[in-house]
């Protein structure tokens, strides 16, 4: 066993990093949890807000040192620039002096530190002997020949650069330098700048707008999680309220079973012993009273043979004496034989019908037919004695109240339930007295609780033309 719960255990997934992370999360309190959604959130959108500022002012600063750049190359460099007799520009060793002379000006963190040019075929013709061998056009380049100002930074990679060029931040201001008569650039310089400044701003700039948002967010944040905290306590308080509710309400349920079955225990118990009372009353009626008129019966007859010492009058008396004790002894001896039931000892419910449909027949000398059956072979002594004095006092009631009708009884089983009905077509049974309608009557609640006493229910429908008395009971699978 134990090394079955080992395997069982090393068989289990190992959860991943997230699903253990969202299982610590879900673990916390609610009031944590906003928390920790709302922080990533506010700071998230913080940082966003600071970068994107940050964007803007290295555009700004970018745009203000492209055109600055710009006013350098026309004002410093272009007025260097000088053209031969054969019209081709000249960059000798005092053009060369005068930009030497040029590299290093500017404010601190602003300085330039190298002047190149190019031509309008994307050669570079200074300084010379860098690639001139090798021209090529990249988009800084084209921008700047077709008249625009273009700031970019060596970080990028667009044509050789020196080593110098690449070990540092550089901001590359390209610009047209040289025109022709008709507008055409000629010459495109490039000036390369320190970035210092501009990233000192842009720096500047990220922290400040950094600082702001949280100097925002932090009180937001606050007062936000003391709204959330109370309202997540007031949740939790009324979710131990309704954990405290259902258990009292689980408890209630699992008593009010119990005692259900308890009753309904009790009920059947008592439909029991209600019909052993009574198979107990008609026995006792069998051995005592039907013994003492039978008895009584045969003493007359013997006193209503001829007799000298008798007269007349006197066995006339004698014989209506005894034909009332035969009535009265015949009636003893039917109601002791509808108490006292053996043959429904081991009768299934279909054959208790029967039972009572040819009962009904030897009392009344009248056949009835019977629909249907149960479909299950289900020997309850108690429940099929229930049931054949259920449909025998219908069909007797039927019988008395309205004679000249047809009667019939219907069976079915239908989801774990039994229906058995005693149905009289033809008149609407009239009663003739007030006695007749309380014999009815209690006729009506004798049935309903023999019924009740097993769990079921009995109605009765009273129609134009005839009635109709249904019995529901549940039937389990024992």
């Amino acid at each position: 066993m134990h090394t079955n719960s080992m395997k069982d255990e090393s068989a289990r997934p190992v959860p991943s990093l997230v699903q253990r992370v969202w299982l610590r999360l879900g673990s916390l309190s609610l009031s944590a949890q906003f928390l920790i959604a709302a922080s990533l959130i506010v700071f998230g959108l913080m940082a966003g807000v600071s970068f994107f500022v940050a964007a803007q002012v290295e555009k700004a600063a970018r745009n203000a040192a492209g055109a600055a750049g710009a006013v350098r190359m026309q004002a410093l460099v272009a007025p260097l620039i000088e053209r031969a007799e054969n019209g081709e520009f000249r960059f000798d060793d005092v053009f060369q002096g005068k930009i030497n002379n040029l590299i290093g000006q500017g404010p601190p963190g602003q300085r330039v530190i190298n002047i190149k040019i190019w031509t309008a075929d994307g050669r570079q013709i200074y300084p010379p002997g860098t690639s001139a061998e090798e021209p090529g056009m990249f988009e800084e380049l084209q921008q700047a020949l077709a008249g625009q100002t273009v700031v970019s930074r060596t970080t990028v990679a667009k044509h050789q650069y020196s080593d110098e060029e690449t070990s540092q931040s550089l901001l590359e201001i390209y610009g047209p330098l040289v025109r022709s008569a008709d507008g055409e650039v000629l010459l495109a310089g490039e000036i390369y700048e320190e970035s210092e400044v501009l990233e000192r701003q842009i720096a500047e700039t990220r922290s400040t707008s950094m600082a702001g948002v949280l100097l925002l967010s932090v009180p937001m944040l606050s007062l936000l999680y003391l709204v959330v905290r109370k309202g997540a306590r007031l949740i939790e308080q009324q979710r131990r309220t309704l954990r405290e509710s259902l258990r009292n309400a689980i408890e209630l349920s699992v008593e009010n079973n119990r005692l259900r079955l308890l009753a309904d225990n009790a009920r059947v118990e008592a439909g029991k012993l209600n019909e052993r009372i009574l198979d107990q009353i008609g026995a006792d009626l069998h051995d005592g009273s039907v013994q003492l008129l039978t008895l009584v019966k045969l003493r007359l007859s013997d006193l209503v043979t001829p007799r000298s010492d008798v007269s007349q009058a006197t066995r006339d008396a004698l014989n209506k004496i005894l034909d009332l004790v035969g009535n009265v002894l015949d009636e003893v001896r039917n109601l002791s034989a509808g108490l006292v039931l053996p043959e429904l000892e081991h009768a299934t419910i279909d054959e208790a019908l029967q039972l009572a449909t040819k009962r009904y027949l030897e009392i009344t000398g009248r056949e009835t037919t019977l629909i249907g059956s149960a479909g299950i072979d289900l020997r309850i002594p108690d429940l099929s004695i229930c049931l054949y004095r259920f449909v025998l006092e219908g069909l007797m009631n039927s019988y008395r109240h309205a004679s000249s009708n047809s009667h019939m009884v219907r069976c079915s089983f239908k989801r774990g339930r039994l229906f058995v009905a005693v149905v009289d077509i033809g008149q609407r049974p009239v009663l003739s007295s007030k006695r007749e309608v309380q014999r009815v009557r209690l006729g009506k609640v004798s049935q309903k609780r023999r019924i009740r006493s097993f769990g079921g229910r009995m109605r009765y429908f009273p129609r134009r033309n005839g009635s109709f008395a249904i019995a529901s009971l549940p039937i389990g699978n024992e």
